[in-house]
């Protein structure tokens, strides 16, 4: 068939997300800790954080010259679509928010809410 394609079941699909210098710099120097690549830790975090988490503090979107990868595989990648259509932004931004709070947290960060009366 012309045309046709047929997607690899273990095929990723990569999503480029923007950080900031200090993050980059952080994230460079726990993924040389752990003996992995940039693109490695990042995708664990994002997808760990997914494991263990359900709800996503809404983190400012900025672009960026630094850049980090994250490459997931389809079951990750619809998790990420799904939080896309929830809060009605792009993947890429959903991926940025979740990875966000999970370097946040991974840097020791503790979010403090105040309710008002």
């Amino acid at each position: 068939m012309r045309g046709a394609y047929i997607m690899r079941a273990d095929k990723k699909i990569d999503i480029r997300i923007p950080i900031n210098r200090d993050d980059k710099k952080f994230v460079f120097w726990e993924s040389k800790m752990r003996r992995q690549s940039m693109t490695e830790y990042c995708t664990d975090l994002v997808k760990a954080h997914l494991e263990t988490q359900n709800h996503f503090p809404i983190q400012e979107y900025k672009l960026s010259l630094n850049w980090v990868h994250v490459k997931v595989q389809q079951q990750t990648y619809e998790q990420l679509v799904y939080y896309a259509n929830e809060w009605g932004c792009s993947i890429r931004e959903a991926t940025h928010r979740i990875f966000t709070d999970a370097l946040f947290k991974e840097r020791g960060g503790v979010y403090v809410y105040s309710y008002l009366k």
